[in-house]
Order: C-alpha cells, then structure tokens, then sequence
C-alpha cells in the first residue's frame, strides 16, 4: 500500500472490465439483461452495428440511465453541470461510446489478482440499480483482504444522490473507524447485513405496472429515435439498420 495511505472508499467500483460487460447481461442480476426481449435485441443490434449515435440508441441509452445511472429526477444542477463539463473525447477513449459496454482503452482492464495487495481498510458501495452490477463489487469484496459492502437501496450508479444521506452516514462511520484505528492500533470491521444478499434488480423484482411502464417508455423512445435518425424510412427499411 501507498505510504500515508490510511483506508480507500470505492463507490460503484470494478476491477474487471468483461466481467462488467458479462454482468450487464446477467439474466439474474444483469440490468440490460432484466429488459424486454424486445429492447435487448435491438441495443445488441445497434451496437453490433456500432450505431452508438444514432438517435434510436442514443434515445435508448438516455432512458436507461433514468433506471440505472442516476434515478433522482429531474436531475441536480451538480450532476447536469459536471456532464457538461466532461471531456467526451477522453471518455470515449478509454470507455466507449456507451456506458454499457467496454470498447476503448479499459477494454481489457482486469486487476482483480492484484485486489490482495491492498492492505488497508476498503469501502465499497453500490446501488441496487447500478451499472456496477452485484456480481462485479462481490467479487471485488471477496478479492480484497480487508473490504466492507454496502448496496443502497434506491440508488443507480451515483449513489451519493440517489441516496445521499445514506451515503453520508454509511462513509462517515467507515471514516470514524479508520480514525479510531489510528489510536487504537486496531481497525474495527462491520458487516453491512444486506449487502452480499442484497437482492439485485431482477424481473421478479418488478411490479406489472413498473413493468408496464418500462416498456412504454422505452418503446417510445424507440419509435422517437426511428423518426428523428431515419425521417420519410419505412418502419421496415429501418429495422435493417442502413
């Protein structure tokens, strides 16, 4: 560990880019693989296509990152102005042009052997709904020698809106105990209860009328893209994807 380095705080992290695309995809706890078939197979086709901005994929991404990205609507001027001021050049670079898919320089980004090297006290938090999807922060918490886990409830991937005074408590009593440890001599874990089992998002998680909604939400957002990218096209000559 870094000399003066007292204790990490990872909020929606990974160690390992493909098992983050696999987990995507997850028909358990996956987020893309929790949507309509329907959906999935056309954002699987888009991207296949590497139709990133295309006004269908592009309108289908801005609806799912109300589900999983950040959920609080509409959204804080923080948020609203910190994406303004993001250099997409560099992002796409080193992400992609999705956030749901690894294609630039992290593609193959994988340090999960070297988690164990880590010897002070880690964080890590994610949200129920967040791209960071369970499977890819328990295998981080098992990984890591000294690790704790808290999945908050409502959140997507920025956590600390979604559930900000969750958040405030659960890295203020992290913090504290790192502060004792320096006196004490000893690091006092604590096992946040729900976080391993913490039940992910899931179809049987979904009401049918959250269900009703997801769909005519995002089938509108389909048919807005179909009539902004390709204007005066068939609704067939569009499917082909020209």
């Amino acid at each position: 560990s870094l000399k003066g380095l007292a204790s990490m705080v990872l909020a929606g992290p990974l160690s390992d880019s493909q098992s983050y695309i696999r987990a995507q995809w997850d028909k358990d706890e996956g987020n893309l693989g929790s949507l309509p078939p329907f959906v999935q197979g056309r954002i699987q086709q888009l991207e296949a296509a590497h139709r990133y901005n295309s006004a269908e994929y592009e309108t289908i991404s801005a609806v799912l990152t109300t589900f999983f990205t950040l959920r609080t609507a509409p959204a804080p001027d923080c948020f609203v102005q910190s994406n303004a001021g993001m250099n997409r050049d560099i992002y796409v670079a080193m992400q992609g042009a999705s956030e749901f898919t690894m294609s630039g320089v992290l593609a193959d980004f994988n340090v999960t052997g070297r988690l164990h090297e880590i010897e002070v006290p880690v964080l890590l938090t994610s949200g129920r709904f967040d791209t960071m999807r369970p499977s890819v922060v328990r295998r981080m918490h098992q990984e890591l020698r000294y690790s704790e886990w808290k999945m908050f409830p409502h959140s997507g991937h920025v956590s600390m809106i979604d559930d900000a005074d969750e958040t405030l408590r659960v890295v203020a009593d992290f913090l504290g105990r790192v502060h004792m440890a320096n006196v004490t001599g000893q690091f006092v874990s604590k096992d946040w209860d729900e976080a391993p089992d913490f039940p992910g998002f899931t179809a049987t998680s979904c009401t049918s009328s959250s269900w009703l909604l997801m769909i005519s939400t995002l089938l509108l957002g389909v048919l807005l893209g179909s009539g902004c990218s390709a204007p005066g096209k068939s609704q067939e000559e569009y499917m082909r994807l020209e």
